[in-house]
């Protein structure tokens, strides 16, 4: 607003200097010209009147009168003869000299130019004058500003506000109330047809829809605890059901896997029968032979018939026969023992110090009679310096259970050759890995994927229980608190890595005794 008013006031300021020098200055020139003092006083002072006018001066050529008011009351310099008006403006003031001239009354002579009016305009009067007008303009403005908000709030407080307060207080009062029973009416907005009307009569309908679907949700509600309580009844019978099937189930499960040691323990027996009839026959056969030549010896030597030659030759097959006695008989007693082992931890669960190697070495044996008429070799690698304390009877079923699932699925029930390696490595003081591998038919994926899962077999029709693997796994993560990681491909055999875990408590090493 400053800047606007400034151009305005200038050209004012303008005008009205230029309307002084038209009006006034002759009528200071006339009373100048007849030495009319106070005449000449008053008309510079009627000049000096106007607002845009700071200063007013008034010389005489001739030096006998000199004026000067406003801001030039202290400016006493002569103003030199000037010929036409002149006018100048700088950042002080704008100011006018314009010459006193009297015309002649006869044609043809000369006017008189008898002095000089100055008329002075300080710039500081129109920036008063902007200052006073913008505050004046502030002023009317904050009134009119205060005045409009006012209007506006009362606007506001009767046009919307109280229809808002009403409509607020409305549905406060009825939206949780969804009864039936209870009409929703208020006749101050009810009577309305702006957009707080349309709102109230829209609430009043949502309302109602509301309402309706309480209703629904009510008897659906008892429609719903019904079917649940009906449900819940049908749940509970076949959850008991389930409870029994499942107490079957596990009867059924203990009872496999009982079956399954039973089994390995039937051909540790027939293994005890196969192994040990060959040594015992040897024996047997050797003692009938000593039998026979000591009849003869006898009857040689009861028919005086019984010579030197003839009785060395009777000690040398006395020796011979005690040598293929004791050779067989040890040997007999060697693999008793073993398989009395194997047995024994078997049907244990009590931790030992075993030798690694030598106890693979017994369970293979154990498992002669199932691999002799096959052509699958079992490589026994473990290396013979591992001596650990384990359950061992854990040790052997996870050992046979692996040798017979590859003896069946592997080698299609030993009908194809093939090699079965053992291998392990401790790896600390706490625990070492078991490896078994062979290089039989191999599983797909589908297979791989089941192979933990108690039941799962792809041998159902020919007998399999589909739990030696399930066993394997329990035994190593449950019993042996180790873990293990079987991959296979089809075609390309298997491997079983086992991290075993050792007991911290070592028992002391148990000698093996023979029967």
């Amino acid at each position: 607003m400053y800047w606007a008013l400034q151009p305005v006031l200038e050209r004012t300021r303008a005008h009205n200097v230029a309307a002084a020098i038209d009006n006034l200055a002759i009528l200071v020139t006339q009373s100048l010209w007849v030495y009319n003092e106070t005449g000449t006083v008053d008309a510079a002072n009627a000049i000096l009147r106007d607002q845009f006018i700071s200063g007013v001066s008034v010389n005489d050529h001739s030096g006998l009168f000199n004026y000067s008011g406003g801001d030039l009351a202290d400016f006493a310099a002569q103003v030199p003869r000037l010929a036409a008006p002149i006018q100048t403006q700088n950042d002080a003031a704008l100011t006018a000299w314009v010459p006193l001239i009297v015309e002649a009354e006869g044609a043809g002579e000369q006017n008189f130019n008898i002095g000089t009016l100055q008329i002075r305009s300080d710039n500081g009067l129109i920036r008063q004058q902007v200052n006073e007008l913008t505050q004046i303009s502030l002023s009317v403005s904050v009134v009119v500003f205060v005045l409009l908000q006012f209007l506006f709030y009362f606007l506001v407080r009767q046009l919307i506000a109280k229809p808002v307060e009403l409509f607020t207080l409305h549905v406060q009062t009825y939206a949780a109330d969804l009864s039936p029973e209870t009409v929703a009416i208020t006749p101050a907005l009810q009577q309305r047809s702006d957009e707080i009307g349309r709102l109230y009569e829209i609430f009043n309908v949502q309302r109602q829809s509301l309402i309706e679907q309480n209703v629904s949700l009510v008897e659906y509600r008892h429609r719903l605890e019904q079917l649940v309580s009906r449900r819940t009844s049908e749940l509970s019978t076949a959850n008991a059901t389930l409870v029994d099937s499942l107490e079957k189930l596990k009867t059924a499960q203990t009872e496999l896997i009982r079956s399954e040691k039973m089994a390995s323990l039937g051909i540790l027996v027939s293994g005890i029968a196969h192994e040990v009839n060959t040594p015992l026959g040897v024996a047997i056969t050797a003692a009938s032979h000593l039998k026979e030549e000591m009849r003869i010896t006898q009857q040689c030597l009861a028919g005086n018939q019984l010579t030197r030659s003839g009785f060395e030759g009777f000690l040398a097959e006395c020796h011979e026969t005690e040598t293929l006695l004791s050779r067989n008989l040890n040997r007999a007693a060697t693999l008793i023992q073993s398989f009395k082992n194997i047995a024994v931890d078997q049907a244990s669960d009590q931790a030992r110090l075993i030798n690694l190697h030598g106890y693979v070495d017994e369970i293979v044996m154990s498992l002669r009679p199932k691999l002799k008429h096959t052509e699958i070799e079992v490589l026994n690698r473990v290396p013979k310096t591992i001596n650990l304390s384990i359950a061992p009877g854990a040790l052997a079923q996870i050992i046979t259970n692996l040798i017979l699932n590859s003896l069946i699925h592997g080698f299609q029930d030993g009908t194809r050759a093939g090699q079965i390696t053992l291998d392990a490595a401790q790896q600390s003081k706490d625990g070492f890995s078991l490896v078994y591998q062979d290089n039989g038919a191999g599983m797909t994926p589908e297979v791989l994927a089941h192979i933990y899962d108690p039941f799962y077999t792809t041998r159902r029709s020919t007998g399999g229980s589909g739990l030696g693997m399930n066993i394997v796994y329990n035994l190593v993560t449950s019993k042996l608190l180790g873990q293990i990681k079987t991959t296979s491909q089809l075609g390309q055999g298997l491997e079983i890595v086992m991290a075993i875990k050792l007991l911290h408590e070592r028992p002391p090493y148990r000698e093996e005794n023979a029967l």
